[in-house]
C-alpha cells in the first residue's frame, strides 16, 4: 500500500492492531475528554478541522490567538500551559 498523497509506501507498526487501538481509544475517553469538556467550560478550547488545506487551518489557528489575544485570554494560557 502506499500513501495517498505522496505514493511513498506505507508502514505498519507493530502494535497496529485491534487490541492496541481499543487500549488507545479507552485513554483517549479517560484522559483527554475530561481536559476538552474542562477547556471548553473555560471559553479557550476551539475545534480545528486538520482535514481542510493547509492554509485555511492556518488562517483559523491565527484567528484563534488573535482573537484570545484581543480578550486578554493569554494569561489563562500561561498558568494552565
Amino acid at each position: 500500500m502506499k500513501d495517498d498523497l505522496t505514493g511513498e509506501p506505507l508502514i505498519r507498526r507493530s502494535d497496529d492492531n485491534e487490541e492496541t487501538l481499543r487500549k488507545r481509544l479507552v485513554q483517549y475517553h479517560q484522559m483527554t475528554v475530561p481536559l476538552v469538556d474542562y477547556y471548553q467550560k473555560h471559553g479557550v478550547h476551539v475545534k480545528v478541522d486538520a482535514a481542510k488545506p493547509v492554509a485555511d487551518v492556518k488562517a483559523h489557528i491565527d484567528s484563534v490567538f488573535a482573537k484570545f489575544t484581543q480578550k486578554k485570554v493569554c494569561g489563562f494560557f500561561k498558568i494552565y500551559l
